[in-house]
C-alpha cells in the first residue's frame, strides 16, 4: 500500500514565516536605537551639547533584507564609545559608553521578546 501527501502551504502564512525573520532584526536595532537614547552622553560645549544624541537618532536604523546596523554617526563617537565608564566622569549624569552594548546587556531578553511579538502579530 502506497500513500502520497503533497503539503501546499496557506499563502498568507508562508508569506508570514518569510518576513518574520527581517521584521525581528529590523525591531531589535530600532529598539536598542530608542532605548538606548538616554544613556547617550551629552557635551558640555555650547553648540555641541546633544550632538552625539541627535546624530545617533537622525542616523536611525539602516541597512536591509535582515542586516540592520545603527551608528553614532559623528567623528568622535568611537573615542566617546571606548572611554572607560568606571573613570570617565561624564557631564550628564546616568550617560555611559558603550550605550548600545549596555542597552542590549541590560534589556536584550525584553527587547528580544518584543520583536518577536510584534513580528508575529503583523505577519501572521
Amino acid at each position: 500500500m502506497e500513500v502520497t501527501y503533497e503539503f501546499k502551504w496557506n499563502k498568507k502564512t508562508e508569506n508570514g514565516l518569510n518576513h518574520i525573520p527581517n521584521d525581528i532584526l529590523y525591531s531589535i536595532a530600532k529598539q536598542v536605537l530608542d532605548m538606548s537614547a538616554p544613556i547617550i552622553p551629552k557635551s558640555n560645549i555650547p553648540n555641541h551639547k546633544g550632538t552625539l544624541r541627535r546624530a545617533t537618532a537622525s542616523g536611525g536604523v539602516r541597512g536591509g533584507n535582515g542586516d540592520y546596523y545603527i551608528g553614532s554617526y559623528t567623528n568622535y563617537a568611537s573615542r566617546v564609545w571606548k572611554m572607560n565608564d568606571a573613570t570617565t566622569h561624564w557631564t550628564t549624569p546616568g550617560t555611559h559608553s558603550q550605550w548600545f552594548a549596555r542597552t542590549l546587556k541590560q534589556n536584550g531578553a525584553v527587547i528580544t521578546n518584543n520583536a518577536i511579538e510584534q513580528a508575529w502579530k503583523e505577519n501572521m
